[in-house]
Order: structure tokens, then C-alpha cells, then sequence
């Protein structure tokens, strides 16, 4: 059977971050359809780096993000994003590590003792302003510089020089390569947002080195917390120094957290299939887009998007373009 031409583009994506010509869309629906990159789109996928998809018309708009961000339903179709939403079939939680994560993490139990005698912990950032996490993780990490020596490999603390190659070229495996020779991965989050959870906890998993995480409070929904240090779990920093000694002194417990599988035993690898179910609708729905309604989805938000607060904290969220503060 001859397969369906669906006419599709791409606007504002991320720049030496995201291929047009190559993605896990095109993967996704190359299995059912053929392909059209087309100026005039019946399905257009959207991201938050520019305006561009306002110049789109007559089309169904897709947005997709990897940043802290909810979908603006007044301007979008559909949306994809990391925040537990639930909006009838025009929404897909689909985190990045839905589909980047590979299903080795879970098969951690023979791996050797030989990791317990690694470098004690690193430290790579290039923002230490954006974001409350983005402050606290150089507070937190100058407090356990007290204990030991941290390797500060970005631009953030910087005090030794190791090479990591570009983000335009093979950034993502040159710094998983990078974090396996440590013990420890200082893995704050930019914001502490419930379902944001970003490469900063699961790109440790993936090199074996213990993630000090602090962000999503609801992490253990996918992700087993017996993997990893939780900050939202202690009172303060020095609670965390505490745990992080006891780890980094005892190879037998240092091991055992190791070994553990990065995710829950319920979690679900198979996340393409999620996303080709999610798409799979729309298309078979035709170019056909919803009417836009001016704040619908800011009262929507109101009555249904009820964020959890993390001790002390206070989140700042990125709903329809506005930064709303709560806690």
C-alpha cells in the first residue's frame, strides 16, 4: 500500500541543537507517510526560539520544547511538553529522555567496583543567573568544595581545563564520556518546576556517575530514587555533604546506589510510541485547526495546573508568554 504525503515544516527551532532534516519526528512519522517539507505546511512543529510560526497559516501547529515552558494553547493546536498536563487528546507529556534514554540504565547490577576509586565530583555550567537552581548549585557546590576538590569544567567556577568538544559538534557523548570519570555529577536543574526534568540528572545515569540532583519534586515518578541524592529531601545543603561523605567513604554503599536501575520498574522505554500514537491523531484528524481564543488557556491553566512547591522555594513558570511566581 502506497503510503500518504503529508506536507509538514519546521519554525524556531534550536539552532545547532535541533536538525530540521533529521529528528524524532521525521523518524516517528517516516514509518507511515511520506514527507513534504513544504512553505505551505498542512502541520506545522514549532518550538519557543523566535515568532516565525506566526508567518504560517491555514495550518494545524504543533509546539514542541525542551525548556521549561507550557504550551500556549491560544497559539497552538497541539502541544508537547515536560509539565503533567492533561488536555484532552491536544496534549503529550513527552520529556526529552522519553526517547534519549536507553534502557541499559536499568542493567546496572554488575557494574565494577573499580568506579567507587574515580575522581570525587565535577561541576559543568555556563549560567549562574538564570534560573533560583541556577544560583543555588554554585552556592551548593562552594559548600562542598569545603569537603573536596570539585572539578569546575564550564564556565561557571571554572578551575581546571578539560576539553569537551562544541555543542555544534559531538557535545552529548563527548560529555557523557567526560562525567564517567567521576564519582559524582552536581545535577541542579535551571528551575525547580514539577515534571521538568531535563540531561543534567539522566546524562549521569547514563555514565554511571552518582547525579546530586535538585529540581523536578515530583522526579520520582519515572526516575528511582534509590539512583541517586535527592536535595528535596534534606533539610539543607549540610544534611546532603553529610550524605555524600557517608557515599564517597564507603565503596559498599557507594556501589549499592550505583548498581541500582536509574528508573522506576514501571517506567516505560518505549516513549516513540507514545509520540507516533500522539501524532498519528492529529494527522488523521486533517489539516484542520482549532479556533484561537485570546486567554482560554490562561483560565485553563488557572483551574487545572495546580504546581507543587518545593521547601522554601519559590518557581517561577513560563505560562502563555507571562512568568508567573508561586510558592
Amino acid at each position: 500500500m502506497d503510503k500518504k504525503t503529508i506536507k509538514i515544516n519546521f519554525a524556531d527551532t534550536e539552532k545547532g541543537y535541533f536538525n530540521n532534516e533529521d529528528n524524532i519526528f521525521l523518524d516517528v512519522l517516516k514509518e507511515d507517510y511520506n514527507i513534504e517539507i513544504s512553505d505551505k505546511p498542512d502541520f506545522l512543529f514549532y518550538s519557543c526560539f523566535g515568532d516565525n510560526y506566526k508567518n504560517f497559516s491555514n495550518c494545524v501547529k504543533i509546539f514542541f520544547t525542551n525548556e521549561n515552558i507550557v504550551p500556549d494553547f491560544n497559539e497552538a493546536d497541539y502541544g508537547l511538553g515536560f509539565h503533567n498536563l492533561q488536555f484532552e487528546d491536544r496534549y503529550l507529556r513527552f520529556p526529552e529522555y522519553f526517547y534519549k534514554l536507553p534502557a541499559s540504565v536499568q542493567n546496572r547490577s554488575n557494574l565494577s567496583n573499580e568506579l567507587a576509586h574515580r575522581d570525587f565530583c565535577n561541576f559543568i555550567y555556563s549560567n549562574s543567573i538564570n534560573g533560583e537552581g541556577a544560583k543555588l548549585r554554585v552556592d551548593f557546590c562552594k559548600q562542598l568544595q569545603k569537603y573536596k576538590f570539585v572539578d569546575c569544567i564550564g564556565k561557571v567556577l571554572h578551575n581546571i581545563d578539560i576539553e569537551i568538544e562544541p555543542r555544534k559538534g559531538n557535545w552529548v557523548d563527548s560529555k557523557i564520556q567526560l562525567l564517567g570519570n567521576y564519582k559524582f555529577t552536581i545535577a541542579f536543574e535551571n528551575r525547580f518546576t514539577n515534571g521538568y526534568t531535563t540531561e543534567k540528572l539522566y546524562h549521569p545515569l547514563m555514565a554511571n556517575s552518582i547525579p546530586i540532583y535538585m529540581g523536578n519534586p515530583d522526579i520520582a515518578r519515572d526516575f528511582n530514587p534509590k539512583a541517586f541524592i535527592n536535595c528535596n529531601d534534606y533539610k539543607n545543603f549540610d544534611e546532603v555533604i553529610e550524605v555524600i561523605k557517608e557515599l564517597d567513604n564507603n565503596e559498599e554503599k557507594y556501589m549499592e546506589m550505583l548498581r541500582q536501575p536509574a528508573m522506576q520498574e514501571t517506567y516505560d522505554f518505549d516513549g516513540k510510541s507514545k509520540l507516533k500514537d500522539f501524532l498519528i491523531n492529529i494527522i488523521g484528524k486533517g489539516n484542520n485547526p482549532y479556533v484561537r481564543q485570546r486567554n482560554s488557556f490562561v483560565r485553563f491553566v488557572e483551574k487545572n495546573f495546580m504546581p507543587i512547591k518545593t521547601k522554601g522555594m519559590h518557581k517561577v513558570l513560563h505560562i502563555c508568554g507571562l512568568r508567573i511566581k508561586v510558592g
